[in-house]
């Protein structure tokens, strides 16, 4: 815990210097250096910028703001990481626009598919991986949105060790491959806020299609939905919120081994390892409680539970995975109540420290 607190100190410094250059503006801009701890990735280093922007000249009470970052992190375990997000809402959200791109080296455990003793399959696999996600929203009426979606997935290069349990399971995918999937989606999105909700609703649904006649190597159907609910209070402070949320991932088909739902990482289910419960479906519940103590700094708390299953409607088939824990908050932008997150999960039998920005649902 020790290293946490160094971490907490150096970004500390480093948000204190940009919250001082923040203005109100239409483009804010915030550089960071970046330290960076996950149990997937240990400790990495890096660069990150953040821009929060009105599309509109004059701030309105109904626009949301948009928000974008890109990084690149390099880890003590060898790993890289570059990626970019963006967020754009344009004006009175009649069009909104996300999407995502990464690419990554990423040496990690693999910890076997649908079994419940993840520790007896445990191996280390090496891969290269592309990814890209964009989504396409469009007003039908006040808060309702159609859209579309795509996802690009390629894994490349996956390597094992000789005799590991990722060569004697052999799931679908442990060969290399890639996808490309299609959507239609629908949401709903009454949020205050992108990086800092303290009310509304959001729902986003979509219905993937990844077909082999597009050249891609395995063909099946994926079903994602995320539900979340915002309540404002202000028990301790005046900006304090309740959060609330819900996913469901489904899927059907012949579903390669790292596009399976898995619990973990540093937004569902904190304190699991990425992928450490591996299965066709997903049920995940967590609900958190933000506040402000003291000028800047913040603190969360929460509690989740999550059910995976091989068929969608295998609700007790395995045991409850539940999660909790609690959160520091650096605010280094306060217009936009844009954070620097430190968590600390607790799953069952594992913990897991995460260093990163913005809430994480």
């Amino acid at each position: 815990m020790r290293r946490t607190f160094l971490f907490a100190g150096f970004l500390l410094l480093a948000t204190i210097l940009a919250a001082a250059q923040q203005k109100e503006k239409r483009l804010r801009v915030t550089p960071l250096p970046v330290i960076y701890y996950s149990p997937e990735t240990k400790l990495g280093f890096g660069a990150l910028v953040a821009a929060n922007f009105e599309t509109v000249s004059v701030p309105d009470s109904v626009t949301l703001t948009s928000f974008a970052q890109t990084y690149f992190l390099y880890t003590v375990n060898k790993q890289y990481d570059w990626g970019t997000k963006v967020r754009v809402y344009s004006p009175q959200n009649k069009f909104i626009f996300n999407g995502r791109f990464n690419y990554t080296y990423f040496p990690e455990y693999y910890f076997g598919i649908a079994t419940e003793d993840p520790e007896s399959k445990k191996d280390t696999i090496e891969y290269f991986n592309v990814l890209g996600d964009v989504r396409f929203f469009w007003q039908l009426q006040k808060k309702y949105y159609l859209g579309f979606a795509t996802r690009f997935n390629r894994i490349s290069k996956v390597n094992s060790g000789e005799s590991g349990s990722l060569l004697v399971d052999k799931p679908l995918g442990y060969q290399d491959y890639w996808i490309q999937g299609f959507a239609p989606a629908f949401m709903i999105e009454t949020r205050d806020s992108f990086v800092y909700p303290r009310k509304g609703f959001y729902l986003e649904a979509m219905y993937y299609f990844y077909p082999s006649w597009n050249g891609g190597s395995y063909n099946f159907q994926s079903v994602k939905l995320d539900v979340r609910k915002y309540f404002p209070v202000t028990w301790i402070s005046e900006i304090d919120a309740l959060a609330f949320q819900f996913l469901a991932n489904i899927n059907t088909g012949d579903v390669p081994f790292k596009d399976m739902a898995d619990i973990g990482g540093a937004f569902t289910m904190r304190g699991y390892y990425k992928g450490y419960y591996r299965y066709n479906n997903l049920y995940a519940f967590q609900a958190e409680y933000r506040t402000n103590i003291w000028r800047r700094l913040g603190l969360v708390a929460w509690l989740g539970a999550a059910v995976t299953a091989e068929k969608w409607y295998g609700f007790a088939e395995n045991p409850v995975k539940p999660n909790a824990g609690i959160g520091l908050r650096i605010m280094f932008n306060k217009k936009d109540k844009l954070n620097v997150r430190l968590d600390q999960g607790f799953g069952k039998n594992q913990q897991g420290f995460y260093l990163d920005l913005a809430e994480a649902f």
